[in-house]
């Protein structure tokens, strides 16, 4: 895949979620139609969803409740990572980054990690820039599909992590993680009970894990999907009721999560109010059962990685009248627990629930257009 020439798209960032492996390359929620979002019309669709799920599967679905004085996951529970096997994104050999060809165009914070102010106002774009993002998408789509197939029962995250590493370099792009504000690895992955910034290790991953990854282009993307290794293996077999019912559980959890993001998109149109995503994330949370994180947010996007608005994922009084140009990202990250978080202290990027239950998430960037939005 050739790099893109375009002076402008090597100076945006995009963002995205998702793990299906096939599936169209831009999609449309029109709502022009649609005045105010009916939560409670939302609240009923997922709760008839989660429902139906549960019939199927023999599922008798109870709500995780671990008191807060049973486990605080302040300390890692697997290895922390090893920073003496990585080159530098500057190119020298022993320093603590992976190596980056110097042809390929690197964003403000490459090489010093110190990430710049964002602007303090929201980007309207016009048809051309948005026509440059999205076709830079298009690699950081293929990028996390690629990361999202490729992970298998005794891989490492860090496996996932040279993989979609070297995959963006051969596209020509610089990974955006890299060294932001100083991530010293070119993908996030987040297992179990990590909500997201989760930094690649030894780890092999496990039979039933949930798996997160967050794969970030400069230039062309950020996109994050969740998975359950093993699913998808042809002669996937269960040893036990208890092995089944984690799988079970963990597609609830994805099911719910991917709900949430298509109702939050749903709301969205020239004209609708920026709070009406939150309403409708926590609407389809409450019908599941789980809860929604609160600390971290969608943003805006292009020339910048991270700038207004600034998207809550849970209900909220940011009243702000979206318009045709707009372009962010909706990010939903749903626990089956409680939605309390805190930092590994060892790394100072992990990010897990409290409860150490489960967490799902994915993300789509959408641009706002006159009849509904876009996915990008």
């Amino acid at each position: 895949m050739k790099s893109v020439a375009s002076k402008y798209l090597q100076r945006i960032h995009i963002s995205r979620h998702s793990h299906t492996i096939t599936r169209n390359k831009s999609s449309y929620y029109n709502t022009s139609t649609s005045s105010n979002n009916n939560n409670a019309h939302i609240y009923e669709q997922a709760l008839a969803r989660a429902h139906q799920f549960d019939q199927e599967n023999n599922l008798q679905h109870e709500k995780l409740v671990i008191p807060h004085c049973v486990r605080t996951l302040v300390t890692p529970i697997r290895p922390v990572l090893d920073k003496s096997t990585t080159t530098s994104a500057g190119g020298k050999k022993g320093d603590s980054l992976k190596f980056v060809p110097p042809h390929i165009a690197r964003p403000p914070y490459a090489r010093t990690g110190r990430v710049p102010e964002p602007p303090h106002f929201i980007a309207i774009n016009d048809k051309e820039q948005i026509e440059a993002i999205r076709k830079s998408a298009q690699l950081a789509r293929d990028v996390l599909d690629v990361a999202c197939s490729s992970a298998k029962v005794g891989m490492t995250t860090n496996d996932i992590d040279a993989i979609v590493h070297d995959a963006i370099i051969k596209a020509g792009a610089y990974p955006s993680p890299l060294n932001y504000a100083g991530f010293p690895k070119s993908v996030c992955s987040s297992i179990n009970e990590v909500i997201c910034h989760g930094i690649p290790d030894n780890r092999h991953m496990k039979k039933g894990d949930l798996a997160s990854f967050d794969v970030s282009c400069y230039f062309d993307g950020n996109n994050c999907g969740s998975i359950i290794v093993g699913y998808n293996d042809p002669y996937l077999s269960f040893s036990s009721k208890e092995e089944e019912l984690l799988f079970i559980t963990g597609r609830r959890l994805i099911q719910a999560t991917k709900e949430a993001l298509s109702a939050a998109i749903s709301t969205c149109h020239d004209g609708s109010c920026l709070t009406e995503v939150g309403d409708a994330i926590s609407s389809v949370a409450d019908a599941y059962g789980y809860a929604t994180v609160e600390k971290y947010r969608g943003h805006g996007i292009g020339r910048d990685f991270h700038c207004p608005p600034f998207v809550k994922h849970y209900r909220n009084e940011d009243y702000l009248t979206l318009r045709e140009g707009m372009v962010f990202t909706i990010e939903p990250m749903i626990t089956e627990g409680r939605q309390d978080c805190c930092e590994w202290k060892e790394d100072g990027w992990t990010v897990v629930t409290k409860d150490g239950g489960r967490a799902a998430q994915f993300e789509h960037m959408v641009a706002i257009t006159s009849d509904g939005a876009e996915i990008l």
